[in-house]
């Protein structure tokens, strides 16, 4: 798993498994999900730092990271994991 979509199923980990489904599968997901990881990386720099712009810097990654973790729900929200076969016991239409 790499650093991007680990970082994000710390923050959903409930969604875990659909998470790494849609990793691989979905490279766009992928560089979303090393987006979140990057943003939050700095978030954590400039909390720790004493430059005269500190707040006005995290209150932009925490914007940032809000709005990559909602892109990241409506995709988790949106995916789709289509079975390849059908449940045992059940039957399509149309067949014996």
């Amino acid at each position: 798993m790499d650093e991007g979509v680990a970082a994000v199923t710390l923050h959903f980990p409930v969604r875990a498994k659909v998470i790494e489904e849609l990793a691989s599968r979905d490279h766009v997901f992928c560089e979303i999900c090393d987006d979140f990881a990057e943003a939050q990386r700095e978030l954590v720099k400039w909390r720790a730092s004493d430059h005269p712009h500190r707040d006005e810097h995290c209150s932009e990654y925490e914007e940032l990271i809000a709005g990559l973790g909602k892109e990241i729900e409506d995709a988790l929200d949106s995916a789709t994991v289509l079975p390849l076969h059908p449940p045992s016991g059940s039957r399509q239409r149309g067949m014996p």
